[in-house]
């Protein structure tokens, strides 16, 4: 919904010409049919890593490589095949409206997204298999399965994912993303003191896993830019159900919130693009520009979107205090290291901005339903 929604003779839009949208069922079929395309994929590209050898679970090109490498395709495609179809759906025409650099910068970030979460989590099941049944190998065909299995799981969730994006899912993939990401790069570095220095030396080129690193803030940047764009309208819509219901907002306070949310996403993709073995003045520039961003939008949010639950505003008092804290306790008090304090301070920033996104979505479904109790 959007303040400039008309009657059926508006204008017509690059949303006009998707066709119809899909049924739940349309959409379970879909699913079903890129599980079963990659099954093919798997056992074509497994059948012929695996000739003539007898691959293990995990490591040493094994059967979990592999299979990683299956299902972070497979999830890539899916994804992106179901979020580009998903623009026929009414409520997400307006993502076939916007600029088209905005348009392939959410779809690649969504779909890399989906393709490192299905890697990641192949790659560290098969850690798990290897070290519950120790020593065991597998033949080629019986690899092929399992590699099989991965892709089609990984791509059935990839296109239920893309299918139904919303404010909700798009918050939570942020979070699983970020986690599964940085935690990836920590158990991959190979420098097991890392922990001694900060979190940004896992992005530098001498501890091994900067790409997965430095990749997993840029691509979680872009997300939060999408993310930005969903809470634009979020927001447009909860103000109108507002309006309706006789209730006066000013109209400035929605554009600087959604800045102040793409402007995270901003700094936080400048995180990873400048590495700390690059320019540790800019690297650290952009992280501190990023937690005074989350410091505004936690002081103002009462006033810039009211109307919110109170706990979700005392929530927000809290970890912003608890992220003071935080920092207190690395320096002055050199109570921890540096590290400790950027979990901490990381892992508040993204908790709140998925309180804050579910909240606004969850605002807006109960004003859809007092203003249509049968919807």
């Amino acid at each position: 919904m959007s303040r400039d929604a008309g009657p059926d003779h508006r204008r017509r839009t690059p949303g006009d010409r998707l066709g119809e949208p899909m049924t739940a069922t349309a959409v379970e079929a879909h699913a079903l049919l890129a599980a079963f395309a990659a099954v093919l994929l798997g056992l074509a590209v497994a059948l012929a890593a695996f000739a003539g050898r007898r691959p293990a679970l995990s490591g040493d090109h094994g059967v979990g490589d592999v299979a990683a490498l299956v299902a972070g395709f497979a999830a890539l495609l899916a994804c992106a095949v179901a979020y580009r179809r998903s623009y026929a759906e009414p409520d997400r025409r307006w993502l076939a409206e916007r600029a088209l650099w905005r348009r392939l910068l959410g779809l690649v970030a969504l779909a890399f997204a989906h393709a490192a979460i299905a890697f990641m989590v192949t790659w560290a099941s098969f850690q798990i298999f290897q070290r519950a049944f120790s020593g065991v190998t597998l033949d080629a065909f019986a690899a092929a399965l399992l590699t099989s299995l991965a892709g089609a799981l990984a791509s059935y969730a990839a296109y239920q994912s893309g299918s139904r994006m919303d404010s909700y899912a798009l918050s939570n993939l942020i979070a699983t993303f970020l986690a599964a990401g940085v935690l990836t790069s920590m158990v991959t570095t190979n420098r097991s003191d890392w922990w001694q220095v900060n979190m940004s030396v896992l992005g530098a080129a001498d501890y091994g896993v900067s790409l997965a690193f430095n990749g997993t803030l840029v691509t979680a940047g872009a997300v939060i830019a999408l993310l930005a764009e969903y809470m634009t309208r979020d927001v447009r819509a909860l103000d109108l159900y507002r309006e309706h219901a006789g209730v006066v907002l000013a109209r400035n306070r929605e554009a600087v919130l959604v800045a102040c949310i793409a402007a995270i996403g901003a700094f936080l993709a400048a995180t990873g693009l400048v590495a700390v073995d690059l320019s540790i003045p800019v690297h650290n520039s952009m992280a501190t520009a990023m937690t005074a961003v989350y410091t505004l939008l936690v002081l103002r949010a009462h006033a810039w979107l009211p109307g919110l639950s109170r706990t979700f505003y005392l929530a927000g008092y809290f970890m912003l205090a608890g992220a003071v804290l935080s920092v207190m306790m690395w320096w002055p008090l050199g109570y921890y290291n540096m590290t400790a304090m950027e979990l901490v301070v990381a892992g508040d920033i993204l908790a709140w901005l998925v309180l804050l996104t579910r909240n606004v979505a969850a605002a807006v479904e109960d004003a859809r339903r007092l203003e249509d109790p049968l919807s």
